[in-house]
């Protein structure tokens, strides 16, 4: 089944997004405070670094072009610095950029102030009047244009006066003659009913203020399970999915309900812009002819990785193709490895690495593999490979194969990961360690620091080696040597 979702997630380099949303920028001030200001009861924060990202639709279409699909973004903006800002940001992120600059509007920004993880105020600038007429008909000048060389379009409307009506009536008229499929995440999507979009996304406030309903915190889903009418009603929509936070998702198919699908737990998520990763996620899960039940597990995964950082994140698509593989703890290339690792490190997980042959696996290693695990959040483990082993042991050795060794250790709850290593030119792990940067190199006692020539490598990347006691009388070695020199008992024949 992992293997039908990696196919499936590749497959999204393929179309072409147009993506119509209002631009926005995310800045972050991070820092630390100690004491409070003499002017006022409030504290001081000294600013220890300044990050902006792409947020609004502009975040979606930063989430689906992670993802790997071609996108351009169509919004508006100032003619200010937040813009150069913003113009910048598409461009790094490889976004194409069909943003209409109006002089009377000023740029988005939201700004946050961080001591420690604690959010202490955001402050707001920008223009969020509805746009006015000359501005209004540059964006469907721009629309006339791009709309035919898409795939489909996103629309991202957060209700900051970009989406007139008369635009919506323009996007009638044009996916009348080019249809595209249309995806839509919008605070009143009851505005884009006439559209009859092919996916839409409300989140659960969304969707109760849409049906006019009281809210039931305690219980989403089933307040919404039998309303399947009343939504296809107020959206028009061949599909909707309705994300419930900790509850999942809802996922109808016209009036019908399809499929709730459950969240993935995540200490502490940070949940801005999460949105956006799940609504590109899904859109191109069905755009690479995914079942909507399975457009939404990709989704809902895309959206778990995402939350897992910090500031308004997105999922990259070597992520997602990483985390439908984590279940399978073999990692079969060096590509997926280091998806894998940049993913724990953003989501700031302590990444433990350790090697050997495991040839015959006892209860030495057990206690020494438990206990490297135990010195971080993930432990991965460099198996030899055959002709490595050979090289290093001697032409008797392995006694099991790879496969074997790996089978055996993968039922270990202490490994999280495994890869084979080892060729002609390098029978250390020192080219893993520099794809992995492991925060803690664990090696047994009967190294040191000195004997490890890989041990400059984990230190380059400020990484730390660890030696390990070993159990005492626990040895491959000595099990062989064991099993040589044991006399065997004869049968009688009767």
């Amino acid at each position: 089944m992992e293997l039908i979702y990696q196919s499936l997630i590749r497959s999204f380099v393929e179309p072409a997004v147009l993506v119509l949303g209002d631009l926005m920028i995310d800045t972050y001030l991070r820092g630390a405070s100690t004491r409070l200001s003499p002017e006022a009861p409030v504290p001081v924060v000294d600013i220890s670094s300044h990050t902006s990202v792409l947020g609004g639709g502009a975040n979606a279409a930063a989430n689906l072009r992670q993802l790997g699909a071609q996108v351009t973004f169509v919004s508006l903006m100032g003619n200010d610095y937040a813009a150069e800002l913003a113009s910048g940001l598409l461009t790094k992120d490889g976004i194409r950029n069909e943003v209409v600059r109006c002089d009377t509007r000023r740029t988005i920004t939201k700004t946050r102030v961080i001591a420690g993880q604690q959010l202490l105020t955001r402050y707001d600038e920008g223009t969020e009047l509805q746009l006015d007429a000359m501005c209004e008909q540059q964006i469907i000048t721009v629309l006339e244009q791009q709309l035919p060389l898409h795939n489909a379009i996103l629309i991202a409307d957060y209700g900051k006066g970009l989406i007139t009506p008369g635009i919506i009536e323009a996007l009638e008229r044009l996916n009348s003659i080019h249809r595209k499929f249309l995806a839509i995440d919008a605070k009143r999507l009851d505005r884009y009913k006439a559209l009859q979009p092919d996916v839409v996304k409300p989140n659960y406030k969304e969707i109760i203020t849409l049906l006019g309903i009281a809210e039931q915190p305690d219980c989403k889903a089933r307040q919404l399970e039998e309303l399947g009418a009343s939504i296809y009603d107020a959206t028009g929509a061949k599909i909707t999915a309705v994300t419930l936070d900790e509850e999942g998702a809802l996922i109808f198919e016209q009036d019908k309900l399809l499929c709730h699908t459950s969240a993935r737990p995540v200490s502490n998520p940070n949940v801005s812009g999460a949105g956006d990763t799940y609504i590109s996620a899904f859109t191109l899960s069905c755009l690479s002819g995914a079942t909507p039940a399975t457009a939404a597990e990709v989704a809902g995964m895309a959206a778990s990785i995402a939350i897992r950082k910090s500031d308004t994140a997105h999922c990259k698509l070597s992520e997602l193709v990483a985390c439908f593989s984590m279940k399978d703890k073999y990692i079969r290339d060096t590509a997926e490895l280091d998806a894998l690792c940049n993913m724990y490190r953003a989501q700031g997980k302590k990444i433990v690495f350790t090697n050997g042959c495991f040839d015959i696996l006892h209860s030495g290693h057990v206690s020494y593999l438990e206990r490297a695990a135990s010195l971080g959040d993930i432990l991965i483990v460099g198996v030899n490979t055959d002709d490595s082993i050979k090289r290093l042991k001697g032409s008797e050795r392995p006694i099991n194969q790879l496969n074997d060794r790996v089978q055996v250790l993968a039922g270990l709850g202490a490994i999280t990961h495994l890869i084979a290593f080892g060729d002609a030119q390098h029978d250390t792990p020192e080219p893993l360690i520099r794809i992995i940067r492991p925060d803690i190199f664990a090696k047994g006692g009967d190294y040191s620091r000195e004997s490890l020539p890989e041990a400059a490598a984990v230190e380059e990347y400020g990484g730390e080696v660890v030696l390990l006691p070993l159990v005492p009388d626990r040895s491959t070695t000595l099990i062989i040597k064991r099993i040589y020199t044991t006399p065997v008992l004869k049968v009688a024949e009767a």
